[in-house]
């Protein structure tokens, strides 16, 4: 499976998901692919998921077997309430088959985030 149909895949659950979607600011317009936008609407808690990383996890007669994706997700707040989302987020996460890495606070600009790392190993068929 190529990154960009796993991208897909992790954007149609996310929107998709009434229970997550309740709690954003404006609903499925709260979530953003590699980069939130620069305005200042208020448009917090939001969402912004990317890939960080593809790799090789198993090559076979110099040909990649499967590989490995890293998705990172932030979400993104003013007062720093996002447990109920991430716990929202994990589930969607753990049922496309993805295992959580690694979660990070951070602070930038007043805005409280969670940062959230999921990886997944997936056939490179596609490659070959």
């Amino acid at each position: 499976m190529e990154t960009m149909a796993l991208e897909a895949q992790v954007y149609s659950a996310l929107t998709s998901d009434s229970a997550l979607i309740a709690l954003l600011a404006k609903g499925t317009k709260s979530i953003f692919h590699l980069q939130a936008p620069g305005d200042n609407s208020a448009r917090y808690p939001c969402l912004v998921y990317s890939p960080i990383s593809d790799v090789p996890a198993l090559i076979g007669d110099d040909i990649e077997v499967t590989h490995r994706v890293t998705i990172r997700i932030h979400v993104i707040t003013l007062d720093g309430q996002y447990n109920v989302i991430y716990r929202n987020i994990n589930r969607i996460m753990s049922d496309l088959g993805f295992m959580r890495v690694q979660t990070t606070q951070y602070i930038e600009d007043s805005q409280k985030m969670l940062i959230i790392d999921y990886r997944i190993g997936v056939s490179s068929e596609w490659q070959q």
